[in-house]
């Protein structure tokens, strides 16, 4: 099954992921689109810490996010 094609706003909201601090905090949703997996797989099996961000929302840390990207972190995947 090939991947769907990212939408116009997916694309500006990845390109804005670039210029935010390594501190920021980015919805889940954000960081599973950045990281190539589903938003589900996320919500159940997180492979960094997640936080709320609000009521039934929750996100993580764009600097670990990062360091997830690049390999630098071992999942918590099984």
């Amino acid at each position: 099954m090939s991947a769907r094609p990212l939408t116009a706003a997916e694309i500006v909201a990845l390109q804005r992921l670039d210029h935010l601090p390594d501190s920021a905090a980015v919805p889940i949703k954000l960081a599973a689109l950045s990281n190539g997996t589903s938003e589900r797989t996320w919500r159940r099996n997180p492979p960094i810490p997640t936080f709320p961000l609000s009521v039934g929302k929750k996100g993580c840390n764009v600097g670990l996010l990062r360091k997830l990207n690049r390999g630098e972190l071992a999942t918590n995947a099984a």
